[in-house]
């Protein structure tokens, strides 16, 4: 079995004491996620006794600075000590990702081999048809993983993106994924990925996907949480993360851990 830790939505600011949505500090309260995380293992940073891996599943920054990125960066060297990876956002479409994040993207070019899995990244942000905070899929990202998915067919292979693919039947939805049709026709071709995760939400959404009801599990936001409602709304739901258990016969565990 391997351990994965799934961040999402961290939306952090230049300012790192300026609060958003409900009174939360992005900052603050990603930092009191990881201390707990790490305090978990009894030490002071996330050690291999407590993850394989770190990964965050994108929107990173609430407001493209510069600074959000370095804050990000920081925090990684404070308190994990185990690879970690991120996946871009639509509010990581600024060329600060790049600049900072580039070495630590898990792109659809190179998956990540953790014991017998393989997990593959899919960039998200806007390109030619989504506008906004919608998302959008490149099919020339999806050739990639298709060519990694055929050089290892004796592995299980988790998919991570930053959108949610199906609708959640909720406010999010004008925030979609426009080209969703074409990653589920190619879900449904290739026919060996296990298991989906997501951010975007900011909600633990459940849902399967494709004709082999792939499961697609949603990650809350280590900020602010949404109601999955037809209006907009802000739940009172803690900051949380994923804890993600993959094992060795192709199965996998998320459960939801919590601020406390």
């Amino acid at each position: 079995m391997k351990t994965v830790i799934q961040f999402s939505d961290c939306h952090l600011l230049h300012d790192t004491s300026r609060k958003g949505y409900g009174g939360i500090s992005p900052y603050h309260s990603l930092e009191c996620l990881l201390t707990q995380l790490a305090q978990s293992g009894n030490t002071e940073k996330v050690s291999p006794e407590v993850a394989d891996v770190v990964l965050i599943t994108g929107d990173i920054s609430g407001d493209d600075s510069p600074a959000s990125y370095t804050h990000f960066l920081n925090l990684m060297e404070r308190f994990v000590d185990v690879p970690w990876y991120v996946i871009a956002g639509n509010h990581d479409a600024n060329p600060h990702y790049d600049e900072y994040l580039v070495p630590h993207t898990l792109s659809a070019k190179s998956p990540l081999h953790i014991g017998n899995w393989c997990i593959h990244g899919l960039d998200t942000r806007p390109k030619h048809m989504a506008r906004g905070a919608q998302g959008e899929i490149d099919t020339l990202e999806l050739t990639c993983i298709e060519r990694a998915l055929s050089a290892h067919t004796h592995q299980h292979h988790l998919l991570a993106l930053h959108h949610h693919i199906l609708p959640s039947n909720s406010w999010m939805d004008k925030h979609n994924l426009v080209n969703a049709e074409r990653l589920i026709e190619w879900l449904d071709s290739v026919k060996v990925i296990n298991h989906i995760i997501h951010g975007h939400v900011h909600s633990p959404l459940r849902q399967q996907v494709g004709r082999d009801n792939i499961n697609s599990f949603g990650c809350p936001s280590s900020c602010w949480q949404w109601e999955m409602q037809a209006d907009f709304g802000v739940s009172n739901e803690q900051p949380g993360y994923h804890h993600i258990c993959l094992y060795d016969d192709g199965d996998a565990s998320v459960s939801i851990k919590r601020l406390s």
